[in-house]
């Protein structure tokens, strides 16, 4: 998300967006009660530091109406969530963003305030402080989103999602305070043309979730990574989404290969 914000030159931009915005709701006595249990401030430090744990999506995601993501108790009447979402958009054009980054603006934005909303209303915290994080709790994590997680040998998890065929992995650098996910699928050849244009047709159908080609010991993988930074902790919730998302897109890229030079 601020990788869009970044293109207007305003470090400010946010801060003034988000206040606008969080100011109208706040003073509109029919859909008010939305931040009733959210301070500003919150509000404002959780944008801020999850922006990054939003995955990019497909467009069609940024031109139909937000949907709710929090927990249905949380969730409020849609007539007013769609209210809530056009006060964003008045916001965005006040502010000068352009047309076709407002749809993304407002998904991307809404989702992490719902998930800082959810994480107010529980009595134990779901964000992950990275001193607390090893293997198991990441383990126990992705259980409660009934998500398969196990380690390896080389102190790798190896995740598999419902729906989903084709494991994908992540890494935790502890030291450097960082997750990374990321998919490999070997190539049955040492064919790294055939790889390249499968690549190719990957990255045209699904430009959204790059992938490239990788050698590794003499063998050739269609891979994909995203990397996060868990320095101000770990939104537990938001990592299973984008686990799940994560599995699905790898998963649709490897499809591409209509040529079956990939074993899986």
């Amino acid at each position: 998300m601020h990788h869009l914000l970044s293109k207007y030159e305003d470090e400010e931009k946010l801060n003034r967006i988000l206040l606008k915005f969080y100011s109208r709701v706040t003073s509109n006595v029919s859909i008010k009660h939305f931040f009733m249990d959210l301070s500003f401030e919150k509000m404002l430090r959780d944008v801020s530091r999850f922006n990054q744990f939003i995955l990019d999506r497909p467009e069609k995601t940024y031109t139909d109406k937000p949907n709710q993501t929090t927990d249905p108790s949380l969730q409020i009447g849609s007539a007013s969530f769609i209210e809530i979402c056009h006060q964003l958009v008045e916001v965005l054009k006040e502010e000068n963003i352009e047309e076709k980054d407002i749809p993304r603006l407002v998904t991307d934005t809404m989702e992490i305030i719902e998930e800082s909303k959810s994480e107010a209303s529980d009595r134990i915290s779901s964000v992950y402080q990275v001193d607390n994080l090893n293997a198991d709790q990441l383990i126990h994590i992705f259980s409660l989103a009934r998500i398969k997680a196990e380690l390896n040998d080389d102190n790798i998890l190896t995740i598999r999602v419902n729906d989903t065929k084709i494991p994908i992995y992540l890494k935790l650098h502890k030291e450097q305070q960082l997750l990374l996910f990321y998919g490999k699928v070997v190539s049955k050849k040492s064919d790294c043309v055939a790889l390249d244009n499968l690549v190719s047709i990957a990255n045209e159908i699904y430009p959204f979730f790059p992938v490239f080609s990788r050698k590794e010991n003499e063998s050739f993988y269609l891979y994909a990574e995203h990397q996060f930074s868990i320095q101000d902790g770990l939104p537990s919730r938001l990592m299973n989404r984008i686990a799940k998302q994560f599995a699905k897109c790898f998963e649709n890229t490897v499809l591409c290969d209509k040529e079956k030079i990939l074993e899986f």
